[in-house]
């Protein structure tokens, strides 16, 4: 009895052992074809073409279904989870120059981090977004002045000699083109000085970076390529005491708005009056009768009314305007107003 059952457990081992092996051969094969699904994100790289900025990118990463082979996803499951993923896409030079570009998310922009013949296996559905919205604008390059912004606190008794300066006076700006054409002045980093009782020069950084707004109301931060990316801010003081020194014959100018609706005039009497400015001698040294302006704004006078063809005096304020870099306590003008004679022309 035993014989017997060694022998149907041991009899045509050969022909059991090949079942058995085909058999896991198939159920490992099966295992292989078995397609299963994982929900993955991929992040989302938009590159402009040379000669333009990317301002925009209405998403940065995407959501997609990867579907493939049972055993490729269990073993791709760490890299699916870490987000190993990648999409890619580079703007043509039409979609760049139209500015606004809506682009219909591809399966070809994948870039996964495997082999390929692994990649070959999958397959990408219900991407969301489909879409993504870009905008893209023409690099320019402007050399512009630099403009020191210094906070400066100095010891009693102590003047600043000029308003802070800088080596060198200006810096190449590289940027898009909406942000670069706007800029008047490279703006640098604050200086903060407190106590001051000498000359001080000191580097500072230039501010490598600005807001846009741009046409669908979004606010971005747009990087700048500034240089040099540094200067040497000098901030110039001395000791000496501030004097008054009168400037006389100074002309009174009429600053009137567009579209002003009357005649100006002045007596002659009252069209050069004497500008008394209050400074350090190294400030009143800069100064000449040319340099010292004295005006009268209308602008507050346009909404007067007169009659057409008659006139009405008014008694303005003369307003002293110096030059940018003079440093200065105080500018008066002698007399602080004069007469403005307004007339209808109409009638």
């Amino acid at each position: 009895m035993p014989g017997k059952t060694l022998a149907a457990i041991f009899g045509n081992f050969r022909l059991k052992l090949w079942a058995l092996l085909i058999s896991v051969g198939i159920w490992f094969y099966a295992s292989s074809q078995v397609t299963e699904e994982e929900t993955v994100r991929a992040s989302l790289t938009i590159t402009p073409p040379p000669g333009y900025a990317l301002l925009y990118e209405s998403d940065k990463a995407v959501r997609m279904t990867v579907a493939g082979p049972r055993a490729l996803l269990n073993r791709l499951r760490n890299e699916l989870a870490q987000s190993q993923f990648q999409l890619s896409c580079r703007l043509t030079d039409q979609e760049a120059a139209a500015g606004w570009s809506t682009l219909r998310v591809r399966p070809d922009w994948l870039k996964p981090n495997i082999p390929e013949e692994e990649y070959v296996q999958l397959s990408l559905r219900n991407v969301t977004p489909t879409e993504v919205t870009v905008f893209a604008d023409p690099v320019r390059e402007r050399v512009l002045p630099v403009d020191v912004r210094a906070s400066v606190h100095l010891s009693p008794g102590f003047r600043l000699v000029e308003a802070p300066t800088c080596t060198p006076a200006q810096a190449k700006v590289k940027g898009p083109a909406m942000v670069v054409d706007a800029l008047t002045r490279v703006q640098s980093n604050e200086l903060s000085l407190y106590d001051v009782q000498e000359n001080v020069h000191r580097p500072l950084a230039l501010q490598n970076e600005a807001e846009a707004q741009l046409s669908n109301g979004t606010t971005v931060t747009v990087p700048l390529a500034v240089d040099p990316p540094t200067v040497l801010a000098s901030i110039l003081v001395t000791g000496e005491e501030e004097r008054d020194q009168a400037f006389e014959g100074v002309p009174v100018l009429l600053m009137m708005p567009p579209g002003f609706p009357y005649t100006p005039a002045l007596a002659q009497e009252e069209s050069k009056v004497t500008v008394v400015v209050r400074a350090a001698p190294a400030n009143l040294a800069r100064l000449d009768t040319g340099a010292v302006k004295a005006y009268v704004d209308l602008a507050d006078l346009a909404r007067e009314k007169i009659e057409p063809g008659a006139s009405a005096p008014y008694k303005e304020k003369v307003q002293v305007a110096l030059p940018s870099e003079v440093i200065y306590t105080a500018a008066q003008a002698q007399p602080d107003r004069v007469t403005i004679l307004l007339k209808n022309p109409g009638g």
